[in-house]
C-alpha cells in the first residue's frame, strides 16, 4: 500500500510539478478571484461597478453590473463623465428633468433612478426614448458616457420615487390653445401631460426655464417679448426661419404662456426654474 502511495505521488510530481498548498493569504476572493484589479486607487471594485463581490455565484455577483464607460463615473477628471457633462447641456436633459438637484421635474427625476435601475435599462431609455422625449440619436458610447455623468452627479442613497410622469393623453380634455395652434409642429411636456402631436419643430418643453438652449435671437434666452415678437413674425427675428406667423389674439398668446410657463414650474422641492415675463 505504501509503494502504491508513494508511485502515485512520484507520477503526480512528474506530470504535474510538485504539489503545493496555497498560503491562505495569497488566496484570491471576491472580485479579484476572476478578475484582475484595476484604479485600485479608486476604492473597491463594487464602488465603480456594484455588483455583489461577497458572492461567489456569478449572476449574483454581477447583479446591476456598471461595465464599459458607465462604471469610470467614479474617475476624477475622466473622459466619460466630461462627455457625459458637455452632452446633458447641449441636450438641455434638465428642462425636464433634474440631474444634481437641478431641473424642472417635468419627467423622472434622475438623481432618483441613476443607482437603482440596471445600466441596461438606462441605455434603452437613452436610446429608444418614451413618445414625448426627443429622440437625440445618442450612440452607445455616448449613453454610457450620459449614465457615467448621472452616477457621478446622483447620491448614492437616494430611493426612486413612486410617482409616473404623466405622458397619457385625456381624450375628455378640451383641446388647449396650444395644441390648437402650436401641436402641428410642436410638443410640449407639462404636469398634466404632454401637448402638441408633432415633431417637426423643436421639443418646447421648458422653454421659459434657464435650463432651455439659447436658441432665441442673438443667442439669447426665451421670453415672453421674445416669443410674441417671434409668433407675429418669426422672420423679424431670424430670417432664413421657416416657421409662419400665427395668429393668435391676445387672450390666445397668454393661454399659450400659461402653457409654456407650467412647462418650466412642475411642483416639487428640487423645481429651479426662471420663467421670465417682460
Amino acid at each position: 500500500m505504501e509503494l502504491r502511495l508513494s508511485v502515485l505521488i512520484a507520477v503526480a510530481s512528474l506530470l504535474f510539478g510538485c504539489v503545493k498548498s496555497v498560503p491562505v493569504a495569497e488566496q484570491r476572493t471576491g472580485c479579484v478571484s476572476c478578475h484582475i484589479a484595476h484604479y485600485a486607487e479608486a476604492g473597491a471594485c463594487d464602488d465603480c461597478h456594484r455588483g455583489q463581490p461577497s458572492s461567489a455565484r456569478k449572476e449574483l455577483a454581477h447583479a446591476r453590473l456598471l461595465s464599459r464607460r458607465a462604471a469610470e463615473h467614479g474617475l476624477a477628471g475622466g473622459s466619460a463623465v466630461k462627455e457625459g457633462r458637455a452632452l446633458v447641456e447641449a441636450a438641455a436633459c434638465r428642462r425636464c428633468h433634474i440631474i444634481g438637484g437641478a431641473g424642472t421635474g417635468l419627467a423622472v427625476n434622475l438623481d432618483g433612478v441613476a443607482w437603482n435601475r440596471e445600466q441596461a435599462d438606462l441605455v434603452a431609455s437613452i436610446q429608444k426614448p418614451v413618445e414625448n422625449m426627443p429622440a437625440f440619436g445618442f450612440d452607445r458610447p455616448q449613453a454610457e458616457a450620459l449614465i457615467a455623468f448621472l452616477l457621478n452627479s446622483a447620491p448614492r442613497n437616494a430611493t426612486e420615487e413612486t410617482y409616473r410622469v404623466q405622458f397619457a393623453r385625456d381624450p375628455s380634455r378640451t383641446p388647449a390653445t396650444f395644441d390648437q395652434k402650436c401641436g402641428g409642429c410642436h410638443r410640449l411636456l407639462t404636469p398634466l401631460g404632454p401637448l402638441g402631436r408633432s415633431q417637426d419643430g423643436p421639443n418646447l418643453s421648458g422653454l421659459l426655464t434657464e435650463f432651455y438652449p439659447m436658441t432665441a435671437a442673438l443667442g439669447h434666452a426665451w421670453s415672453e417679448k421674445t416669443l410674441r415678437e417671434w409668433v407675429a413674425n418669426p422672420r423679424s427675428l431670424r430670417r432664413a426661419t421657416i416657421m409662419p406667423p400665427v395668429a393668435l389674439t391676445s387672450a390666445e398668446f397668454d393661454q399659450v404662456m400659461d402653457s409654456l410657463g407650467a412647462s418650466g414650474n412642475a411642483e416639487g422641492p428640487a423645481v429651479r426654474s426662471s420663467f421670465v415675463r417682460e
